[in-house]
């Protein structure tokens, strides 16, 4: 069949995708071509998840693609179905998770009598991805599977094709050559590892994808390591050198301060909240491909694989740490998170949720939405991974968790995955339990509920809105979800939240817990400082 006709198109686009390695395609079908899509990917085996929301489409492809090391996919309609996916382009690129869009659009043929939902698509997706172009019939199998492929590269990112049989299309840009180490620039970071005595080891997103090899090389270096939200999981947490999170922000201050070296793995910028960078130390960036660092002021940047970086860099390291330093600097920010008045009789902290839902549920797969809630859940989450924690931190964007956790739960079956999400990011992604109990996926959902955008409620000032600008009327997501299918319940106190989690031990749940949010002014004030 030739893709100068829809199915043609379809066939070479499925053949493409297949060839990628392209196990799932997630959307929200338009009409005739997508569903044709549908239906050659089918005949190919590979299968189609149908979600409520385009952007929840992309944020569970990528989150998919990132765990599987496939190009996640998602299937939009021209017009509404690609604006929709705005934000899910936006997260998979900031995220660095690879995310293939491909997008239904008015044919060249008829553009220029067909208004209706004509948009310059490619246009509009192009600052969102890092490279939006046309699958046309121009060795349509062949573009597609380079798109898919390109969606991995590092640093892996959002791109988008809009299908059209009727032009000849784009061709994705070309792989470029592998990166060379300068050997001056090795001398020098050597020269530096081997002379300091007091190094800090920050990891960050880029790691993620060769997470063994990092951990290889980290195991047995005895200096404090710290994870970005990203990269939680990809250092075990039991390690005696690990020593918290860097996020840019006061409460990791004062372990850079009285280092005289930071080694950067895989550390992006994207993934650090603005501010100065206030480290006097030298820094050494080891990253798998040209990233910026102006961030960290004037760093020396090693690009390659950390397979054989890593070793080579941190071969003459000899630190003169105290022993279990990063157990004592991690336990200390943990102590200082629990040190607000306990709880009155019957009711429920965001530190008390946090502790008891990682007791009960144990060392399951997790993601977590952006609000306050985050501040407590990602200090208080001790995992030892490989997984990462899923989380949206280069874009932060709200109404993340829950369509991640969907890709989560299929990318790994048999896996339980914990969903803790505030109620503002719930009700953004909120149809999408209905998702969830058609797929029957083992996902447990935590919601935070305090009818407040929380984080910015303590953010605002006079003048800015009052009460109004920041709160919500009660939602009983509770018996939202029993309406969707998803079991719901209420739980006011540790007691009633332990026994919850304890009592559905497989399949989808809600708990709607109601929370004091008193607390989360001594989180943001120990974590980023006033």
């Amino acid at each position: 069949m030739e893709p100068t006709t829809t199915r043609g198109l379809a066939a070479a686009l499925a053949d493409g995708l297949l060839a990628a390695g392209v196990r799932r395609i997630f959307g929200v079908p338009g009409g005739g071509p997508n569903l044709d899509v549908i239906g050659a990917a089918a005949e190919r085996g590979i299968g189609f998840v149908l979600t409520h929301g385009e952007t929840a489409a992309c944020i569970a492809a990528s989150t998919y693609g990132r765990l599987t090391g496939t190009p996640g996919t998602a299937l939009v309609t021209r017009g509404p179905g690609l604006t929709s996916a705005a934000n899910g382009l936006a997260q998979a690129t900031l995220d660095r998770a690879p995310l293939l869009l491909v997008s239904d659009t008015v044919p060249a043929s008829t553009a220029d009598r067909t208004a209706h939902q004509r948009l310059d698509q490619v246009a509009a997706a192009a600052p969102l991805s890092k490279w939006s172009g046309t699958l046309g019939y121009g060795g349509a199998a062949a573009v597609a599977e380079a798109a898919a492929r390109l969606t991995l590269r590092s640093p892996a990112g959002a791109v988008h094709l809009a299908f059209d049989p009727t032009t000849a299309g784009d061709l994705p840009p070309e792989p470029t050559a592998p990166p060379v180490v300068d050997p001056e620039h090795m001398t020098d970071a050597r020269s530096l590892v081997a002379a300091a005595r007091r190094p800090v080891v920050l990891v960050g997103v880029d790691a993620i994808p060769d997470g063994a090899a990092v951990r290889r090389a980290l195991a047995g270096l005895e200096c404090p390591v710290l994870v970005t939200y990203a990269a939680k999981g990809v250092v075990p947490e039991s390690w005696p050198t690990f020593a918290g999170l860097f996020t840019g922000a006061a409460v990791e201050q004062p372990l850079l301060a009285e280092a005289d070296l930071v080694v950067g793995i895989g550390l992006d910028t994207v993934e650090a909240i603005p501010g100065p960078w206030s480290a006097r130390a030298a820094v050494v960036l080891v990253h798998s491909h040209p990233a910026a660092t102006a961030y960290f002021g004037d760093p020396l940047l090693l690009v390659g694989p950390y397979t054989t970086l890593l070793p080579a860099v941190l071969e003459d390291v000899a630190p003169d740490w105290p022993p279990g330093a990063g157990r004592r600097i991690h336990d200390s920010v943990i102590d200082r998170l629990g040190a607000h008045p306990p709880a009155g009789p019957g009711t429920l902290t965001p530190l008390d949720l946090v502790r008891t839902t990682r007791a009960a549920l144990g060392d399951v797969l997790l993601t977590v939405d952006a609000g306050a809630h985050m501040l407590a859940t990602m200090p208080l989450w001790a995992t030892d991974g490989p997984d990462p924690v899923l989380i949206s931190n280069g874009l932060s964007t709200m109404g993340f968790a829950l369509p991640a956790a969907i890709g989560v739960a299929l990318a790994r079956p048999g896996r339980r995955v914990a969903c803790l999400t505030g109620d503002g990011g719930l009700g953004m992604a909120i149809s999408e339990i209905e998702t969830l109990a058609r797929l029957a996926l083992d996902v447990t959902i935590v919601v935070f509920n305090d009818a407040a955008l929380t984080l910015i409620a303590l953010k605002q000032r006079d003048a800015q809105g009052g009460t109004p600008a920041v709160t919500y009327a009660p939602t009983d997501f509770a018996a939202v979800a029993g309406a969707m299918g998803v079991p719901g319940v209420v739980a006011g106190n540790v007691d009633e939240l332990r026994r919850t989690l304890e009592s559905v031990p497989h399949g989808p749940l809600l708990v709607d817990a109601r929370i004091d949010p008193g607390p989360y002014l001594h989180i943001i004030d120990t974590i980023r400082g006033r």
